[in-house]
């Protein structure tokens, strides 16, 4: 199944067993500030089209180029984020196999994300995942699982290019020397609200508290 069928269907962790692995990409240039945002709601059903704050003016091209995409080949969801990480790399997480938005909180399609790197780009790894069927998304650390059962191709993306990926798509920044200065960009266009106090605030939306636990931190290894 590949990322516009996979687009279709309500999240499961059976379709991590069917997930073929497909690359989307086009190219772009984009010179940004040193940055750091965090999931960004640039985008929620209330609003007129895109709100974009001035720090973010710089990314709007790739914005609009990204939705256009968005339109044309899945589904134009009512929610949009940013993340941008430019500057010298400081955090480590980011060094293990993840997935991004993959929340069963509530039945919902899969987002999709966009992203870019300059430098160091993202690796992937084209590996199918048989998720044991007493696998528990509530209890258990899906991230640990990609961890433990590593064993596919690890492909390193190409700088400078705008890729699709969805929740299904495991993947991880390579390991970089502290110090190395490195921008990746995030856009997401996501069916639910991320309800995540640890969302930067967009300064034309309402401040939202949501006052919810971080189940993440309980999550224990398979």
């Amino acid at each position: 199944m590949n990322i516009e069928q996979r687009s279709k269907h309500l999240l499961s962790l059976g379709i991590f067993g069917q997930a073929k692995l497909t690359l989307d990409s086009f190219q772009m240039s984009l010179t940004a500030p040193d940055q750091y945002v965090l999931r960004m709601m640039i985008k929620s059903p209330e609003a007129d089209g895109f709100i974009i704050p001035d720090e973010l003016k710089w990314l709007e091209p790739a914005i609009l180029a990204c939705h256009k995409v968005q339109c044309e080949r899945f589904v134009d969801h009512p929610y949009a984020y940013v993340t941008v990480r430019s500057g010298i790399v400081t955090s480590t997480t980011d060094d293990l196999w993840h997935v991004d938005g993959f929340s069963m909180r509530v039945p919902h399609l899969p987002e999709q994300n966009y992203i870019w790197t300059d430098a160091q780009p993202t690796e992937v790894l084209n590996q199918v995942f048989d998720i044991p069927k007493d696998f528990d998304p509530f209890k258990h650390n899906i991230h640990q699982y990609f961890q433990d059962h590593e064993a596919g191709e690890i492909i390193t993306l190409e700088p400078e290019r705008f890729y699709v990926i969805d929740p299904y798509v495991v993947h991880r920044r390579p390991s970089v020397t502290a110090g190395i200065r490195r921008t990746f960009v995030r856009i997401s266009f996501i069916p639910i609200e991320i309800e995540d106090d640890t969302c930067n605030q967009n300064s034309l939306l309402p401040h939202k508290n949501y006052g919810r636990p971080d189940i993440r931190q309980r999550l224990v290894r398979y």
